[in-house]
């Protein structure tokens, strides 16, 4: 404290005035004559007056006052490291509080406290700050960087927006948040804006000197080691962990489970063992699994600063689509050799997904239910088995691709196209290269142009031959259809009138084909998803179907697109459904009775990003216009106002009473 505000208070002192005015007030005796006292003997006494209070409510409302007085005098003299807003001009504000909401944020500060409470705390203070006529926005940072709230003047909106918001499990996204919350305030009218954020700043570099980050404890690095995701694959469990550059002491691994670890792990002295020095950065690690191991979750040990992510629940989901390709590799292979051309060209489009080669259509179910997609290269027909184990899989949300070609236009009494076309569909020779209409792929982009003379010997005419629910999408230049697209249950069916055999057409050499292919696990991806997802990235699912999810924290909301949230598609137009996860953990999604697993795991550089310190003297500094006095002075003054109030009642009353005793004395 300063020495002027010191002084300040110092007039407290006074407050022995009204104590010394009251003491000063003592009367004297009055002597009355008592006749019979003149019988007695005269002896000289002397007594000594004590001094005594008189009023003692208006004695203690007088030196409340003078505290009262001291303390107002003293206030705009006093400054604390509680946040406010900064008026250099004196005039209303525009400010947008950028909080982050990722994960890193769950950690602990070096007092104990979580960084996000204290983003919370810090966004409370500043909107005590503001006053009528400033406007505020609210910006969240986690990825994708969202508008809590748009810029408003109804600072008890601002104010409830505050306390509705939740931690996540999300990445960072931190410069975008800034852009957001710049362009929330841009175009209002008040002179003075700024940009205040509240994060560790992790992974990010605040380079913008109207930035202000005044939140120095969240920005300390901690020792923080966590457990990304536990994946099951067959008889492998693979574990990722990682650690920031914190991280000092050595971690080690347990088996949670209601089963022993040796009914679950083959070689269990691998993880008793298992002693993980503090590596900054990310590791996988790998262990036999039993046949029939249960459920389970991993646990790292000892805690650290950040406990949310010491724990995982093994998965069985993957991290990547699968895709099964089903060919003749002598007619789909290059000149080249090596790999066909059908796998070739997925492993161009999307190269995380993981394609699995089989020779024939499985009879069962149960061996397509690992795959999200399917691509089937000119079959000489589908016999019954086939047939009913491919539709059952597609209806329960698998999307496949039939490439048709002069294979399949010999069947055999038993077999049929089915789900791809009807038996009508024949193969047509033609020794002229025909051209695909690009006018009627508008969906497939510009790569539709691509798909000129395509035909070397022939093509499959599809006039007739779609099953109910088919739906021409590509045709030739004379009208004859080239794709047939047919939604199956919850899956998809997409039917092409070429096979990808480079001796029969160009079309697996075309961009076109690889925009295909790319449209066809996209639409995998919106049936099934991939095993695991990062926080915080969408899931999407077919319009109009009922789509149910629990997560870790219960029931996921499921929205409608066009439809506020709430809303069932019923009363609304139906359009794709989409779900977000906001934490870390497995979530089971129910559609049409069938159930599928799927994982939102953390962002490796949640964990590995350092916290940002490097940071400008200005944007750093709570002086820098975003922490400050506290101004108390309209609560005190309103004090002070009810005490003189309080002190007047007293005194009338007072002299109210001394009134009536002096009347009662004289009557």
């Amino acid at each position: 404290m300063s020495f002027i505000a010191a002084a300040a208070l110092a007039v407290g002192v006074l407050v022995l005035a009204p104590l010394v005015a009251h003491l000063l007030r003592r009367g004297r005796t009055p002597e009355r004559i008592f006749p019979p006292a003149g019988l007695v003997s005269r002896i000289e006494a002397h007594s000594k007056e004590r001094a005594r209070l008189e009023d003692r409510s208006l004695l203690s409302l007088r030196m409340a006052m003078v505290v009262v007085l001291a303390l107002l005098g003293a206030t705009p003299l006093v400054r604390c490291s509680r946040l406010s807003v900064d008026r250099p001009h004196g005039a209303s504000v525009a400010l947008a509080l950028i909080i982050d909401d990722s994960h890193s944020m769950r950690a602990l500060e070096p007092g104990g406290k979580a960084r996000w409470d204290s983003a919370r705390e810090g966004a409370r203070q500043l909107l005590r700050s503001v006053r009528d006529g400033d406007a505020v926005a609210v910006v969240l940072a986690g990825k994708p960087a969202r508008l809590a709230l748009s810029a408003t003047t109804d600072l008890s909106a601002a104010k409830s927006a505050i306390e509705e918001l939740r931690q996540t499990d999300r990445s960072s996204d931190l410069d975008n948040a800034i852009k957001l919350g710049r362009s929330a305030i841009k175009n209002l009218e008040q002179p003075d804006k700024k940009l205040i954020v509240l994060s560790d700043l992790a992974g990010a570099s605040v380079s913008d000197v109207d930035v202000v980050a005044p939140l120095e404890n969240v920005r300390q690095p901690v020792d923080d080691c966590g457990l990304l995701w536990a994946r099951r694959h067959n008889d492998r469990l693979n574990v990722t962990l990682a650690c920031s550059r914190s991280a000092t002491v050595p971690r080690s691994l347990r088996v949670v489970s209601k089963e022993p670890p040796e009914s679950i792990l083959s070689e269990p002295d691998a993880m008793t063992r298992l002693s993980l020095a503090p590596r900054p950065g990310s590791q996988t690690l790998s262990f036999g699994l039993r046949s029939g191991a249960g459920e389970f979750a991993l646990e790292l040990t000892p805690a650290d600063a950040n406990v949310s992510n010491d724990r995982v629940q093994a998965s069985r989901a993957g991290a990547q689509l699968d895709v099964a390709v089903i060919t003749d590799a002598a007619h789909a292979s290059v000149v080249t050799g090596g790999a066909t051309v059908i796998e070739q060209a997925i492993a161009a489009v999307r190269p995380e997904v993981v394609v699995r080669p089989l020779s024939m259509l499985p009879d069962e179910t149960r061996e397509l239910q690992s795959y999200a997609a399917l691509v089937l290269n000119d079959p000489p027909g589908l016999g019954p088995e086939s047939r009913g184990a491919l539709s059952e899989w597609i209806e329960r949300g698998g999307v496949a691709l039939g490439l048709l070609g002069p294979a399949s236009s010999g069947l055999q009494l038993s077999s049929t196209l089915e789900p791809f076309a009807e038996r009508g569909a024949r193969w047509e020779s033609t020794e002229l290269a025909l051209d695909v209409d690009p006018s009627s792929l508008p969906w497939l982009g510009p790569e539709a142009g691509s798909l000129r003379a395509l035909t070397r010997g022939g093509r499959m005419r599809l006039d007739g031959a779609g099953l109910p629910g088919s739906v021409a999408v590509a045709s030739w230049k004379d009208g004859v259809p080239f794709i047939l697209r047919r939604t199956l249950g919850s899956g998809l069916v997409l039917t092409a009138g070429l096979p990808a055999a480079v001796e029969h057409s160009d079309f697996a050499l075309r961009p076109g084909f690889l925009a295909l292919l790319d449209q066809l696990l996209g639409e995998a991806e919106q049936r099934r998803g991939p095993g695991a997802t990062p926080v915080g990235e969408s899931w999407t699912f077919p319009a109009a179907k009922t789509v149910s999810i629990e997560g870790p924290a219960g029931p996921l909301a499921v929205l409608t697109e066009g439809c506020d949230a709430g809303h069932a598609p019923a009363d609304c137009t139906p359009g794709q459904q989409l779900a977000t996860p906001e934490l870390a953990g497995p979530y089971v999604i129910t559609s049409d009775g069938t159930s599928q697993a799927r994982v939102a795991r953390l962002d490796e550089h949640e964990i590995i990003d350092p916290p940002g310190t490097a940071l400008s003297a200005q944007q750093a500094s709570v002086a820098g216009g975003d922490s400050g006095a506290v101004d108390a002075s309209p609560e005190l003054a309103l004090a002070l106002l009810v005490l003189f109030a309080g002190e007047l009642g007293l005194r009338l009353g007072s002299e109210a009473r001394r009134r009536r005793r002096t009347a009662r004395a004289l009557g």
